[in-house]
């Protein structure tokens, strides 16, 4: 055999070890904190302002982080593109969820929200996505005026440190009408009382779903309440009662105004009359469908508008400028309407920076991986916990310049403004988007643009008569809003109060 020969088959002998090496050699794991030995990061979890902790640990590991925990990998992801290329690109492994033993415990059982991915999940979106899609929101164009110029006045009549009760009417409002018929005419309605109290049991909860001591280790459940780690297991406890009312109470109620000929159209009556026989596991789907629809609907229109208004008192001259805008274009013997979305680009902008600057889930329910993958030449292997970190996503400083700032500028053209994107991952990724973001978006607008119009909004004062300048303190549970946010609103000229009132 001649040397050039042998030096040939050496050579392929050596690349074939070098394919079969690599190919048995799996790909590394994404960076993260340093693991401890059995615990993994156990003791290195946050116990609060989870999303804050993410984004700080990205700047040392990146925007695909691996944590650790006994029996669960758990993959963080901090940046848009990351989010876009594993839960949208490759949505077909990445749509399933993990289970909920704490929401569980509240409650919250056969939710489209956490339910796993599957025929029935498929089969519910699109009962959802047939109510509320795009086309279908049009239709509830009269409700959100008339519920957005209710919520003017009751923002007018309220104290500085009850404005949140009033947004929690307008979105509450809002969305009873469409899920159940029916219409709030008073503060102490019933469906006020049971969103009101399930939206305080999603905001006490500080820790995203599927990242609490109960997630992680589900036998807790069974401890006493003075065992370390059983804090969120008492809580859910407390509030389940609450939570299974908002189950039951509309679907039964629907049920009974059909049987007596007076239940007005909704998305219950809708689902009771495309079925011939009611059997007890659909009937149990349709509440819990009907449930996430009043808790989701309400506190995350609300803490948006909640925002917006913290903003205001911030910024005012963003609200000075997005005024100037609105008297130019539709003057001051109307208030906004749909039709005027497209001519009013700072108040669509405006709208656009509060969702980025203090988004409504700052870290979103998590994905679960169904099988490995590999990613920028990195493992996330089957079964992992992906976290789309929200908050961290939208404080990039590679896509926004000062991005703790509110400026709604940024997505202006130049030269009016910095020409930068949108944030879009605000309503979530993939199979797993939120199947209301068109009827919350359109609440959310239509809200900001008659606040904009009809008032001023000012900072609150003491009782020395002194400013009081709010902190931009949020709360960080699976839904988020200002801590102790007090401001004054107030109609903005006697024209708009006529409007109001006539």
């Amino acid at each position: 055999m001649s040397s050039t020969l042998l030096i040939g088959f050496t050579g392929a002998a050596l690349l074939v070890l070098w394919t079969m090496k690599r190919r048995l050699q799996p790909a590394p794991l994404p960076p993260g904190p340093r693991r401890a030995p059995l615990i993994g990061n156990l003791l290195q979890m946050p116990h609060d302002k989870a999303p804050l902790v993410f984004h700080e640990w990205a700047g040392t590991y990146g925007d695909v982080m691996y944590l650790k925990l006994p029996g669960m990998s758990i993959v963080v992801l901090d940046s848009l593109q990351a989010a876009e290329d594993l839960l949208e690109k490759r949505s077909a492994i990445y749509s399933d969820r993990p289970i909920f033993p704490l929401y569980e415990l509240f409650g919250w059982t056969s939710t489209l929200t956490m339910m796993p991915y599957g025929k029935k999940f498929t089969q519910y979106r699109q009962m959802h996505h047939a109510y509320l899609n795009r086309q279908r929101c049009l239709d509830y164009h009269p409700i959100q005026l008339d519920e957005a110029r209710t919520l003017v006045k009751n923002l007018w009549l309220a104290a500085p440190d009850e404005k949140q009760r009033a947004l929690g009417r307008f979105a509450t409002g809002i969305v009873t009408q469409l899920v159940s018929g029916h219409r709030i005419e008073s503060d102490d309605d019933i469906y006020l009382r049971m969103t009101d109290m399930v939206a305080e049991s999603l905001t006490r909860a500080e820790q995203a779903p599927g990242a609490t001591a109960i997630d992680f280790f589900p036998f807790l459940k069974y401890f006493p309440s003075w065992f370390p780690g059983t804090y969120y297991a008492n809580m859910a406890r407390e509030w389940y009662p609450t939570v299974r009312e908002l189950h039951t109470f509309p679907v039964e109620e629907v049920k009974k105004q059909r049987k007596e000929g007076i239940a007005r159209p909704s998305f219950v009556l809708e689902q009771l009359e495309a079925v011939e026989s009611m059997t007890e596991e659909y009937e149990e789907d349709l509440r819990g469908n009907a449930a996430v629809m009043f808790a989701a609907g309400e506190s995350t229109t609300w803490g948006t508008i909640s925002v917006f208004l913290l903003a205001m008192v911030l910024y005012p001259e963003c609200q000075r400028k997005a005024q100037e805008e609105i008297n130019a274009i539709i003057g001051n013997t109307r208030l906004p309407e749909f039709h005027d979305r497209d001519s009013l680009p700072y108040v669509e902008a405006l709208c656009r920076e509060v969702y980025r600057w203090n988004p409504g889930v700052p870290l979103a329910l998590p994905h679960r991986c169904i099988q490995d993958d590999i990613y920028r030449g990195m493992l996330i292997p089957k079964g992992t916990i992906v976290f789309p970190n929200i908050k961290g996503m939208t404080l990039s400083p590679k896509i926004y310049s000062d991005p703790t700032d509110f400026i709604p500028e940024r997505y202006l053209p130049r030269p009016l403004g910095r020409d930068e994107p949108y944030f879009t991952g605000h309503f979530g990724f993939g199979r797993r988007i939120c199947t209301g973001q068109h009827l919350a978006d359109n609440s959310v607008w239509i809200a900001i643009a008659t606040i904009l119009a009809s008032c001023r909004i000012t900072n609150a004062m003491d009782e020395n008569d002194v400013k009081i300048v709010p902190p931009t303190t949020m709360t960080y549970g699976l839904m988020s809003h200002p801590v102790d946010f007090r401001c004054v609103v107030e109609p903005r000229t006697p024209e708009y109060k006529f409007l109001l009132e006539e």
